[in-house]
């Protein structure tokens, strides 16, 4: 598992016990989350079937990063163990913040956020399950 926050590999939505802001799947690849930086790439298939490819590069307490594919700008931290905590800005939404908590296991991922708009407001949940490693050496 490593000794990162979020374990390294193939998560995949559950669709039915997750309530995201937009429906649809996900598959993130997390690709290296060694405690210092964290790596991903997501896949993201809305309810029209359009794909969309966002990426992520950014170290924990550091400055602020890009998360390609959507505009946002996050920063990125740690609070405790097995916790990230995502804080942004969602292009013509508002303001957001997230948390990834990692099961003691390390199997499943319960993600909790909010973002304030201005009709108030808008939470999501979302419940990822670890499918396991990429082989090739990414994980």
């Amino acid at each position: 598992m490593g000794r990162g926050i979020i374990p390294e590999g193939i998560w995949v939505l559950d669709e039915a016990r997750s309530r995201k802001l937009t429906p649809g799947s996900v598959t993130l690849w997390i690709v290296r989350d060694d405690g210092d930086r964290l790596i991903w790439v997501a896949a993201e298939k809305n309810g029209a079937g359009e794909i969309s490819i966002k990426t992520f590069d950014g170290a924990y307490d550091g400055e602020p990063a890009i998360v390609h594919g959507s505009g946002f700008v996050v920063s990125l931290s740690s609070p405790s163990p097995r916790t990230a905590r995502v804080d942004g800005e969602i292009p013509d939404m508002g303001p957001f913040s997230e948390t990834d908590e990692v099961s003691e296991g390390g199997r499943q991922m319960r993600v909790n956020g909010e973002v304030q708009t201005a009709d108030g407001v808008k939470t999501w949940y979302e419940e990822f399950n670890w499918l396991g490693p990429v082989d090739g050496g990414a994980s």
